[in-house]
């Protein structure tokens, strides 16, 4: 009977009947089954949604509903219910449908599941397991067969079919309206900038060449600055002209695909008739000038939407980086007239920690901690000296996520004895499952006993300790920490730069040598101004010397 049976399957159908006989019950029932698949496959619980916790409440249900039962020996035999047996037929039948060679712990939930109104279903169901959830980890125990799949046994409403994929995603399907997410709170907030969102307010209120182009490095804050306009339009702080208009936002790859197989010819009209629905939206284009610039019929392409879009009344707020423009200025000068070019310089030092204090109870409230005095400013100025090929504020804000993470990592790790206790109930399953193998019924209920103890002391244990608090405190040592890992140097060597440069200086040296510098080779003028910031007078003398004497 058992033959397609996973080893971790066979040792779920032992332990349940181990379950049932300490629940002295006279059949193996569907709660049993779940039991003790829940034993074996403690991870595809967890994926499911039912961790230690769910599965101990699951456990005292079973109690309860068993209360008062004497335990029974486990050398007598017992048979399987009819509600089991089903379950086990049902798990069957679905690895037969699916043309899978053998029957594991998520067929036998499977079958569990689809015994509905036996016990074990309904706390299935209960607890939050769903039908797609379990088909998922069906599909997930080997590669689907390349012939049709016959369809599944639904007994609650079968999921709708997933739809056809065409050969070219549709530029409607990729569209986001960040207007309705604007107006559930969804987007981050824009701190600074009025100066650029002037600029793009008035250009939106022209007559002609109305479409503003974002140019500036990664990072900067592009995708803010459009995020912050779409909130003011829903926060009705913006000329008559302009309100009530959506925003949408969609990746120029997604809109413009010349290298695919099939083109959908109807996609700038079905992209307008996403866009009309309604009040005549403005669309961002996210990374316009990359795909414009692109060689082969990008730039043919991406103008020939422009014109559908404009031709309707539609704005474009396109964006892209410096040398995007550059390029695109001589491979596609008709895109390229369409718009106004809105500058996007990234934000001074100072403006920096203005915009991260502003954004850091988001990252307080993802990690759970709390940013200590001086950490925000050590994150811009370190970044400046470790992660001067980056930009402001995205390289601050980087640190301060990873600086964040770092102490929620180290916070929530298991106590020493904690994690000793379900180390040894883990071993103690494993030997259980052998010595019901083995048949050694007495050696499986001398180690069920000693399961049973370590587990209530692991229950034990985490009821009697202290809660966690809810934020722990994270130090200018944790984003020295970060610094360091990321920028691959010893943590002294950045408390030495933290403490006697800062990345002020770095700033300064900046703008003293834009002058001086070409302006084709600006990309390295970062990496001058943080080494100059970082060296001695010395070494800052001989740098100048090997300057001259390289020019001749």
């Amino acid at each position: 009977m058992f033959e397609k049976y996973t080893e971790a399957a066979r040792r779920a159908i032992f332990m349940a009947r181990y379950e049932a006989s300490q629940f002295g019950a006279g059949y193996i029932e569907t709660e049993h089954l779940l039991l003790g698949i829940l034993r074996m496959e403690r991870e595809l619980g967890k994926r499911l949604g039912l961790p230690f916790e769910k599965v101990e409440a699951i456990r005292k249900q079973v109690e309860e509903r068993y209360a008062g039962r004497a335990k029974q020996s486990t050398s007598v035999d017992i048979p399987l219910s009819k509600e089991a047996k089903r379950a086990l037929h049902y798990a069957k039948e679905e690895s037969k449908q699916r043309e899978q060679s053998h029957i594991g712990c998520e067929h036998l939930l499977w079958g569990v599941f689809q015994e509905e109104k036996s016990f074990g279903g309904l706390m299935m169901r209960e607890s939050g397991v769903t039908a797609e959830g379990l088909a998922k980890e069906v599909d997930r125990s080997s590669p689907p067969p390349a012939a049709e799949t016959p369809p599944r046994r639904y007994t609650s409403p079968p999921p709708p079919p997933p739809p056809p994929q065409p050969e070219m995603e549709t530029p409607a399907s990729v569209v986001r309206n960040l207007s309705a997410a604007a107006r559930s709170g969804k987007l981050g907030r824009l701190i600074g900038r009025d100066r650029e969102i002037e600029r793009i307010l008035h250009i939106l209120s022209r007559r002609t060449r109305n479409n503003p182009l974002l140019v500036g490095e990664p990072g900067v804050g592009k995708t803010a600055l459009v995020e912050g306009i779409a909130q003011r339009i829903a926060d009705c702080d913006v000329p008559a002209i302009l309100a009530d208009r959506p925003i949408f936002a969609v990746d120029a790859s997604s809109l413009v695909a010349p290298s695919r197989r099939s083109r959908a010819a109807d996609g700038p009209e079905r992209l307008i008739a996403e866009l009309t629905n309604g009040p005549i939206g403005i669309l961002c284009v996210d990374g316009l000038l990359d795909v414009a610039a692109s060689p082969g019929w990008g730039a043919v392409e991406a103008t020939h939407v422009l014109e559908v879009l404009s031709r309707s009344g539609i704005q474009c707020i396109g964006t892209g980086t410096p040398a995007g423009l550059r390029r695109a200025t001589d491979t596609a000068p008709l895109l390229v007239r369409h718009f106004q070019a809105v500058r996007v310089p990234a934000p001074s030092e100072d403006e920096a920690i203005s915009i991260v204090n502003g954004l850091k109870q988001e990252y307080e409230k993802f990690h759970g901690v709390v940013f200590g005095e001086g950490v925000i400013e050590a994150a811009v100025f370190g970044s400046g000296r470790f992660l001067a090929h980056r930009q402001l504020p995205d390289r601050a804000l980087d640190l301060l996520d990873e600086a964040g993470a770092r102490a929620k990592v180290r916070h929530q790790r298991l106590p020493p004895d904690e994690l000793e206790a379900q180390k040894r109930r883990r071993q103690l399953l494993d030997q259980i499952s052998e010595a019901f193998l083995k048949h050694d019924h007495a050696k499986a209920k001398e180690l069920a006993d000693q399961e049973k103890e370590e587990r209530e002391k692991l229950l034990r244990l985490r009821t009697e300790r202290k809660p966690a608090p809810s934020e722990y405190m994270v130090t200018t040592a944790d984003l020295e920490e970060a610094i360091a890992d990321r920028a691959g140097v010893e943590v002294p060597a950045v408390q030495e730069v933290l403490r006697q440069k800062k990345g002020k200086e770095s700033q300064a040296i900046a703008q003293r040598l834009a002058g001086a510098v070409p302006v084709d080779q600006e990309a390295w003028l970062p990496f001058l101004a943080a080494y100059l910031a970082g060296c001695t007078d010395q070494d800052a003398a001989r740098l100048a010397d090997a300057i001259r004497s390289a020019r001749g």
